[in-house]
Parts: C-alpha cells; sequence; structure tokens
C-alpha cells in the first residue's frame, strides 16, 4: 500500500551487527535500550534511541571518552578502525550519527571516507561530525569539511561529561528536528488513512494495536480509546471460529494475505469482511507490523460509511444481519447497488415464499435492475396527456429509433450543419470590434447583470442580437476571469465573438443569446453564499466557461433528431449525448484555434486539465435524458450533507442560516454534483424569469419544436413530439406541464440549498400565469365556436 513505505523510517528499529572483537571488524559497544515511546494523534509509536557510528583509527583516550559517553547516555554505538568496515557497517544499519577522526590522516582518508558514505546513501538522514585537534594557532576553516559532507566539526575532548553533553545536545535539537520531520509526513499518511473506503488497522509485531482509522471505528462499534495498546483481534472473532480462520494465523506468515473474515461487532452483530494483512518488513526479514485492512462485503451500507446511524434523530431503525449472505456471495464486483440487491434477496428467502413482504421484495428488486432508476414512471401521463408525455419523451430522447414504427426510414441526409462544417475562427475584425465598446444605453442595461431581473431580450434588440461579448466581458470581469487565465481583455473578447459567430442566428431558441441568458444565470447562482464558500476561483471560473459553450453550433434540432437522419454527428458520438459532447469538443477546438482568442492559453497543464475536465463534466451534465439522475443525487447529496438548524443552534450561531447547517459539502465529488446543478438550473432557467420574458423563450422553444416536427414530417422520419404541431399545440399546456415534470421540484430544492426564493417564487407565479392563459385561451376558443354555430340574427325591417 502506499503508506507502507512512508512509515517504514518512522517505525521500523534498526538492526545491529553482532559483536565483533577483531581490529578490522565493526564492535558493538552498548545494546541497551530506551524506550522512546511517542503519540501522534491516536498512533502510539516507538522511536528507538540514537545509534552512532565510531570509526577510529586506534583506540585511544578520545575514543573511550565517547564509548563512555555513549554507554551513559544508553546510545547504542559500534566501533570500526577502516575504512572497509565503516562502510560496511554503515551499509548494513545507516546509524544516526557518525564520529569519523580526523586527526591522524595516516591510518585512512576522513574526508574521502565521508563523501564515500554520503554517495552511498545521498537520502538519509544521518549526521557526520569531524573529529579534529585542538589548535594553538589560528582556527582553520570548516568549509572543506562541510564541502566533504560533515555537518559539524568537534574539537577533541577526553572529558566524559563534556562528550557526554556533546551527545546530548545533538541527540535532542538535530536529530529531534529530523524526528519531527517524519513525523509531519506521517500526519499527512494518517490523515489520509482516515478518509479511505476501507477500514485500516495497525499493529505491533505482537498484534497490539497502535492505530485504527475512523471507518474502523464505525464498521467495529469500539471506539479507538478501547483498542489501543491492546491485543483486540480476539475479541472481534466468532464463537466457531477455527485457528485457520483467525489474522493471527495468517499474518505469522509474514506475506500478503487476502480472504474473507466473520468478525463480531461490539453489539454482537456478525458482519462478513474482506480483508488483507500487510506485513511491514524489517531489515531482519521479521515483521515489525501489520496493517489489517477490511471491506464489509454485506451488513454494513456504504450510507452508514457517510453518517452516523442514530434511530432517535432519524426516527428510524437499521437493522443488521447476523447471518452470512446465501447468495451472491462470490460476486467480484461490487457497487453500493449490489449490495443493496444483495440485501434485499437475504431479506426475500428468510421471510419465506406466499407472502405480502416475499411479493413486495420480488418487485423492489425488479425495479432496482432496471436500467432506469432515476427516470420517473409517467405511463399514466400518456393517455391522460399525450403533449406532456411528447414532451418528456423527446426532452429525453427516449425514443429515438422508434422500432415499432410502420414508418420507412430513408436514412438520408440531415442538411443542418454538423462537424463537417467549416470553423469560423480568427481575430475579430476592426468592424466588430465596436461592439466590445458598448453605446450608454447597453452600459446602462448591463449595470444590472447580477441581478435575476436582468432583461437578456432588451439587451438582444440594442445590440441586434451580439449579446455575448458585452455581457460576457462584464460577466467575466466581474468575477476576475481575466487575470486568473492570465490573459487580456482583448483576447477574451475575441474568444467571445468567436463562440457567438458559431451559434446560428437564425435558430428560434437555441442561439447567443440563449447562451447569454444561461451565463448571466450561471453567474447569479454562482453569487450566492454557498458557491461562494464550497466552490474555488477556478471552479467559478469553469462554470462560466461551460455556459458560454454548453450549446454552440446547436442545429436547432434534438439529438433524437440527428440520431434518426444519420447525421455525422451521432455516428460520430455512437448515439450517446451526441449534441451534449458535440457542444463540448466544439468548444474547445474553436477554443485552440487561433492564439488571439485562446483564452486557456497561458494555463499550467495541471490547471489546464481540471479546468477542461469541469468544463466538459458540466456541459454534458445539461443532457435532459439525465435530468433525473443528476437531480436526486443532489437531493441526496443535500440530505446527506445538510442537517436543520436546531433553536439552541440558532442562538448559537449569529449570521448564520436559519434553515441549514452543512457538514462534508465540500469533497470533490460534492463540488463536482453542485457545479453540474449550477449550469442545469441555468440551461432550464428561463421559465423563471419575469413573466414578459418567460412568455418570449416559451414561444421561441415553442416554435424550434414546431419545425422540427415540419422537418420530420417532411422527411418521413419517426416524429419525436407529433403534438408540437403549430396548428394545435397548446403552448400555456406545454409549458406549465414541463414545469411540473421537469422545474418545479428542481427549483424548489435548488432554492432551499441556495437561498433564492425570488426565483422559484417566479416560476411559481409563472406557473399560474400559464394556466390562466390556458383557461383563458380555451374560453376563447369556446366563444369563437359559439358564434361561428349560432344561427344568424334577421333583420328587423322598419
Amino acid at each position: 500500500m502506499i503508506f507502507t513505505q512512508g512509515m517504514n523510517s518512522l517505525m521500523m528499529g534498526t538492526s545491529s551487527s553482532q559483536n565483533r572483537r577483531n581490529t578490522d571488524s565493526p564492535e558493538l559497544i552498548n545494546c541497551q535500550e530506551a524506550d522512546y515511546s511517542m503519540f501522534y494523534g491516536k498512533m502510539k509509536f516507538r522511536s528507538n534511541s540514537m545509534t552512532i557510528l565510531l570509526v577510529f583509527g586506534k583506540e585511544d583516550a578520545q575514543c573511550e571518552a565517547f564509548r563512555k559517553a555513549a554507554d551513559k547516555g544508553n546510545y547504542q554505538t559500534t566501533l570500526t578502525k577502516t575504512p572497509e568496515s565503516a562502510i560496511e557497517s554503515f551499509a548494513e544499519n545507516q546509524q544516526d550519527l557518525v564520529i569519523i577522526d580526523c586527526r591522524h590522516s595516516k591510518h585512512f582518508d576522513a574526508v574521502k571516507l565521508c563523501k564515500t558514505l554520503k554517495e552511498r546513501h545521498p537520502r538519509g538522514h544521518s549526521r557526520f561530525l569531524a573529529l579534529t585537534n585542538k589548535c594553538d594557532k589560528d582556527e582553520p576553516s570548516v568549509l572543506p569539511l562541510l564541502n566533504a559532507g560533515f555537518s559539524r566539526r568537534l574539537v577533541e575532548n577526553t572529558n566524559i561529561t563534556s562528550c557526554y553533553n556533546e551527545l546530548l545536545s545533538i541527540d535532542h535539537s538535530e536529530l529531534e528536528y529530523r524526528s519531527h520531520q517524519q513525523v509531519q509526513t506521517s500526519a499527512a499518511m494518517y490523515h489520509a488513512l482516515n478518509h479511505v473506503s476501507e477500514s485500516i488497522e495497525i499493529t505491533d509485531s505482537k498484534f497490539r494495536t497502535e492505530f485504527v482509522n475512523r471507518l474502523w471505528e464505525k464498521q467495529t462499534g469500539y471506539s479507538s480509546k478501547e483498542v489501543i495498546g491492546t491485543e483486540f483481534q480476539d475479541k472481534l472473532q466468532v464463537d466457531n471460529c477455527n485457528e485457520e480462520q483467525t489474522l493471527v494465523y495468517h499474518a505469522k506468515k509474514n506475506q500478503i494475505w487476502e480472504g474473507q473474515q466473520s468478525i463480531r461487532r461490539k453489539n454482537g452483530d456478525i458482519i462478513r469482511c474482506k480483508c488483507r494483512i500487510i506485513p511491514m518488513m524489517s531489515n531482519s526479514n521479521t515483521a515489525s507490523r501489520y496493517i489489517l485492512v477490511r471491506q464489509t462485503v454485506d451488513g454494513y451500507s456504504q450510507w452508514d460509511r457517510l453518517k452516523d446511524i442514530d434511530s432517535k434523530t432519524h426516527g428510524m431503525m437499521y437493522q443488521r444481519r447476523k447471518d452470512s449472505i446465501t447468495r451472491f456471495h462470490t460476486m467480484t464486483i461490487e457497487t453500493p447497488l449490489s449490495r443493496v440487491i444483495n440485501m434485499l434477496y437475504e431479506a426475500q428467502t428468510s421471510s419465506g415464499t406466499g407472502n405480502i413482504v416475499h411479493s413486495a421484495l420480488e418487485k423492489v428488486l425488479d425495479i432496482l435492475q432496471s436500467t432506469e432508476l432515476f427516470s420517473p414512471h409517467i405511463h399514466q401521463v400518456k393517455e391522460e396527456d399525450p403533449l406532456t408525455s411528447d414532451y418528456v419523451d423527446g426532452l429525453c430522447d427516449r425514443t429515438a429509433i422508434n422500432s415499432q414504427t410502420n414508418r420507412q426510414i430513408y436514412g438520408q441526409k440531415s442538411s443542418i450543419s454538423s462537424s463537417s462544417s467549416k470553423l469560423q475562427v480568427g481575430v475579430a475584425s476592426k468592424q466588430s470590434l465596436s461592439m466590445y465598446k458598448p453605446s450608454a444605453e447597453v452600459q446602462s442595461l448591463l449595470q444590472g447583470n447580477a441581478t435575476w431581473s436582468f432583461d437578456i431580450i432588451q439587451l438582444e434588440s440594442l445590440t441586434n442580437k451580439n449579446v455575448l461579448v458585452p455581457l460576457g466581458i462584464k460577466i467575466f470581469e466581474r468575477f476576475g476571469a481575466m487575470e486568473l487565465l492570465g490573459i487580456d481583455e482583448h483576447v477574451m473578447a475575441s474568444w467571445l465573438k468567436l463562440i457567438s459567430d458559431n451559434y446560428h442566428s437564425g435558430n428560434p431558441y437555441h442561439n447567443a443569446t440563449h447562451a447569454a441568458d444561461v451565463l448571466q444565470a450561471t453567474a447569479y447562482f454562482l453569487d450566492k453564499m454557498r458557491p461562494k464558500k464550497l466552490l474555488d476561483a477556478q471552479e467559478e471560473i469553469a462554470a462560466l466557461i461551460a455556459a458560454v459553450i454548453h450549446d454552440v453550433d446547436h442545429p436547432a434540432r434534438s439529438s433524437s433528431f440527428l440520431v434518426n437522419t444519420k447525421n455525422d454527428l451521432a455516428i460520430l458520438y455512437n448515439d450517446i449525448a451526441v449534441l451534449e459532447n458535440h457542444h463540448a469538443a466544439k468548444g474547445f477546438q474553436l477554443t485552440h484555434k487561433s492564439d488571439n482568442s485562446n483564452i486557456l492559453k497561458n494555463l499550467d497543464r495541471e490547471v489546464y486539465e481540471s479546468l477542461r475536465h469541469n468544463v466538459i463534466d458540466m456541459v454534458l451534465a445539461t443532457e435532459m435524458a439525465k435530468h433525473f439522475e443528476h437531480l436526486q443525487k443532489f437531493i441526496h447529496l443535500c440530505a446527506a450533507n445538510i442537517k436543520p438548524v436546531s433553536e439552541d443552534d440558532l442562538e448559537k450561531k449569529s449570521g448564520g442560516s436559519s434553515s441549514a447547517m452543512e457538514s462534508g459539502l465540500d469533497s470533490p465529488e460534492n463540488r463536482r454534483q453542485i457545479l453540474r446543478m449550477v449550469i442545469k438550473c441555468a440551461d432550464v432557467s428561463n421559465p423563471a424569469r419575469d413573466t414578459h420574458l418567460a412568455d418570449r423563450w416559451a414561444r421561441r422553444i415553442a416554435e424550434e419544436y414546431f419545425q422540427q416536427t415540419e422537418d420530420e414530417h417532411r422527411k418521413n422520419l419517426p416524429v419525436m413530439m407529433p403534438h408540437f404541431d403549430r396548428n394545435t399545440c397548446s403552448i400555456p399546456h406545454s409549458q406549465y406541464k414541463f414545469m411540473e415534470v421537469f422545474l418545479l421540484s428542481m427549483f424548489e430544492h435548488w432554492d432551499g440549498f441556495l437561498d433564492i426564493p425570488e426565483v422559484y417564487e417566479q416560476l411559481q407565479k409563472n406557473y399560474k400565469y400559464w394556466k390562466d392563459v390556458e383557461i383563458q385561451e380555451k374560453q376563447e376558443k369556446q366563444n369563437a365556436v359559439a358564434t361561428e354555430t349560432s344561427p344568424a340574427t334577421p333583420a328587423v325591417l322598419s
């Protein structure tokens, strides 16, 4: 495992040479050990006393003084008399302190020996001291010694107390700093261990527990205080476990072992775990530590890992199974869903047959094993409201190729623009630069770009549909994008103009104005308190870029249409999220085409890759086929990490949110899900705009659907939304049904997360508006029919 090597230097003892009395071999002076126990967090480990290597050509009073001083300090000391024996001893033991006698050059070259030892172990922690003669004249320079690799110089002094004080000073200052650095490095590893998806336990060679992570505590029910320093394995063993089934039995083989084990939790429940034992081997080829990694295969769900179960606060009890799994026990690929299915199969088996519980569980298992877990069940709508059914099917691409239709599909190519169309790239012309300097009226309108009531349709009119550049400059400047990306305003304006030109201005809905509208909504959501606290500047800029390119080169036709016409884009992306994949690819293709408009050109590779990943992820999240999946994941995210605030919390927490309190939202996956929701809500937010704006957008999208339906009829293709016929379709009905199916629930939760009542309340107002308009239209039709069918009033003759 990744932490094994990092802990070796901290926890493994240094093996020593055997006693040798001949003059050419290392001599072990002292073997007595001192207990240097240390705690870091919950982990207790033992740091061995300082080891010393003495290199003296002959044993004299100075050598004897260091030997006695080391013995007094309980330091393990090895004496060597030749360079060869010194190299051999150091290679084997790597002592903490090496003292080389530099007084007598006739025995060996001390400078050369020091260089050799340092070269053999360039990354070692050892310190090298040069022992020199006393100088009656001028003090010589220590630079040659430092250049050779010595840490400092010691002047000869045969007083034992002086030598002892010198060793103490080195041990408690210079070498203590080295140990402190190792502990700091290890701290990051222990922090990581507390956030992995398996339970971790570390024991010493006698299986006394030294460390357990948080998941181990949740898995077993024991706290770290109960187990640290104890031989705890016996308490986890089940009663009928034989010797071959114990972890100690396998660990003593000093080899990595993997298998399954049943363990007993503190409350008596038995759970089944996948287990891995990893021995940490010392220089003497014996295990100094054992690392035990466990992963629950049943009875302890992913939900339990994320939060502690408290039956009082949650109002429910989570029953633990005590029997082993009877089905799918040998599954090698495990997911949270497979574990749930596993548990349900077990419950179904134990419930017997022919009863209500058994039948209900069978239906639940059928649902869980379907491929559309997050798709709503609206089959009953098909007969009652065929227009709504068409809407959902069309937006979610449920009927991309209708295999049941009797209509012949000719496979003709669509005439719409695809990946083969020419790219419009290059530096913005001087004529187009005028839009970088908006008129006074446009500048006045842009002052309100941070409000929800911002009128994008008015901006479209004032700029002759060139809305993306002036609004984009304003918003990117507000978020400090130019500074973060390392570009000037001209590059940003050129990029915005390039992207804007690749939106089809002839599209009723999916055009540059829609992109600007989504950009403004995205910026509005990012400005709220929670995103500001959770997202960093790079993630904010990625969201803004994603909003700009999310529909670039949109053909005003759905992905299903492209699939049915065998369009080049559908072939390229294998009929999967055709438009979303194309928008993301096209956006980056345009960005990198010219250096003059490449807003990403100055980013480091790592920053670029991270930003690109986020942009692509957000653009792909706009696929309506994944709408309910993203929404459900977001709801689960909020339920798991946001809890209601009690009255006591409100009294203690001044200025805090009155509705929720976060815990654990700031994880990479949670932030990615929040970013997906930012652009998803922005993409379909126009029904929540001021009513006059929502009305304009509704009629634009309806016109685009009308055109597609007419095109499908002309080409004799499957008609994806047949009720979107301009002669019969009710736009008000389609709008409030779209809100019911897709928007009301999503923006209710979005409001709960962001605290944006102005958005959700406006959506509700527009929902009522469209229902009222539908009633009014029906009344007008009834009046018209009544007028047409009523008999003519006879003329009165005077």
